[in-house]
């Protein structure tokens, strides 16, 4: 009997080194797809990793055929109390320069026992789905978060309120979130916990009194001396509404897809305190 590999194709917004990096980088993988003890994008590294369901889980055993960054990967895909063996192949493809198609083929997914419905081709279809058109782009495409609240205060009020987090609205980010700087062009700014362990690393780029701040923030929280900083911003920017009143505007990102949600509702909560703040 004739079969056919399953094939999915999907297309993400994002660059196809950082596609690459999620695809390979042990550290990325365990955020949106399996974790593994230890894993090497090298031809010939043998690896292992547990998954399946509520129900069951099965080990499985890999090895890797293929590596060509960042292009392609190709493994070996089985399970050594079971028979049958399979190829699992990730292929990346540029289409622009924040634009990757991927296209993720297995093949031999008819040589496991098809009396288990888990080793069907059915299961593994919903499964790659859930990887690829789900995790995958969630964890690798970004968004900017925008938010806005409506203040009646003195802009000085509201200013001096959104410079001064500690014990304040940092506290809609965790409880113990602290941040360290003098607010001049320039400066460090660095967000702790109360034990001082440190949760992000920035510098502010712009800053005009009452009207507009700008904070970009290091990808690492110990970043290396002369690296470059990050993408990740915090705009915040104060205008006079028709009614007289100020709105406050926020804009953070770019952040991963899947953080966004979560994100957004602490920044609802950090506006909301601002706004009772300043109107006290």
């Amino acid at each position: 009997m004739e079969t056919k590999p399953l094939v999915l194709e999907r297309t993400y917004n994002a660059p196809i080194q950082k596609v690459w990096d999620a695809i390979t980088n042990r550290d990325q993988m365990k955020e949106w797809y399996f974790e593994f003890e230890e894993f090497k994008p090298e031809k010939g590294f043998k690896f292992q990793f547990t998954g399946g369901d509520e129900n069951v889980q099965y080990l499985h055993e890999c090895e890797v055929l293929v590596s060509d960054p960042p292009n392609k990967i190709s493994y070996s895909w089985r399970y050594p109390e079971y028979k049958g063996y399979s190829v699992l192949t990730w292929e990346l493809f540029s289409e622009a320069e924040n634009r990757t198609r991927l296209k993720l083929t297995h093949e031999g997914l008819e040589s496991f026992p098809q009396e288990n419905p888990n080793f069907r081709v059915e299961s593994f279809t919903g499964g790659w789905n859930y990887f690829v058109n789900e995790a995958l782009p969630a964890f690798v495409e970004t968004e900017v978060i925008k938010k806005s609240v409506a203040i009646k205060a003195k802009p000085e009020t509201i200013w001096d309120i959104l410079l001064h987090p500690n014990d304040q609205w940092a506290i809609a980010f965790g409880g113990g979130a602290l941040v360290k700087t003098d607010w001049k062009v320039g400066s460090d700014v660095i967000w702790t916990d109360l034990e001082g362990n440190v949760g992000a690393y920035g510098i502010v780029k712009e800053h005009d009194p009452t009207e507009y701040l700008q904070v970009q923030m290091y990808d690492e929280v110990d970043p290396a001396p002369n690296v470059e900083i990050g993408d990740y911003k915090e705009n915040y920017t104060l205008t006079k509404a028709d009614n007289g009143d100020f709105v406050l505007n926020v804009e953070s990102g770019p952040i991963a897809k899947k953080y966004v949600q979560n994100h957004g509702a602490m920044w609802d909560a950090a506006l909301k305190i601002i706004k009772e703040l300043s109107e006290k």
